[in-house]
């Protein structure tokens, strides 16, 4: 299992990432986190309770760490995913530029992103792109505060099921889930 967050800006905006939140992470293989710690004790802190933690640099992460870069690549189970907060692309979110991003720069089957603090899923059928959301729920250039939310990735029987779970009143709700053939994302 693969547990995605993103934009926590802690503690900027927001307190702190949602405990439930971190319980996901400390069970999945693999941590994602999509950029906008916005300090260094948060990206730390992904990194300790993480078993294996992939992550990039958003635009309001001001500090310097070994690890956090512009965007990271790496496999899992057949598939090739990319990271990348979403900095400079206007308007935020612009699906054409991340499609560029994921197929031309990166060359990667799924591309993870943040910036926008809006949960996305989207299958352009050359390459899927997934957004988290805001771990903590933040407003953030066009977007309003909201619940917390954060995505969960498995793999299984060739198939790539993507939940986004949502923060209500302390409990953990799944809002959407999406189930997608590895052969027709790798297409």
């Amino acid at each position: 299992m693969i547990t995605v967050i993103s934009d926590s800006h802690i503690p900027g905006r927001a307190e702190k990432i949602p405990e439930k939140f971190w319980e996901k992470i400390e069970d999945s293989e693999i941590t994602v986190h999509a950029g906008d710690y916005a300090s260094e004790e948060v990206y730390n802190a992904v990194r300790e309770y993480s078993n294996k933690v992939f992550t990039v640099k958003g635009n309001c992460d001001f500090f310097e760490a070994d690890g956090l870069e512009e965007s990271q690549i790496f496999d899992y189970k057949g598939l090739r995913f990319g990271v990348y907060h979403g900095t400079g692309i206007a308007p935020r979110g612009h699906v054409p530029t991340l499609e560029k991003i994921a197929l031309k720069d990166l060359e990667v089957n799924v591309l993870i992103h943040g910036h926008t603090h809006k949960e996305d899923v989207h299958n352009s059928g050359e390459v899927l792109l997934l957004n988290p959301g805001s771990c903590t729920g933040v407003g953030g250039g066009s977007a309003r505060p909201s619940n917390p939310t954060m995505m969960i990735l498995e793999i299984k029987d060739d198939t790539l099921k993507a939940e986004i779970l949502e923060m209500k009143e302390s409990k953990l709700i799944q809002i959407e889930s999406h189930k997608f053939s590895i052969k027709e994302i790798k297409k």
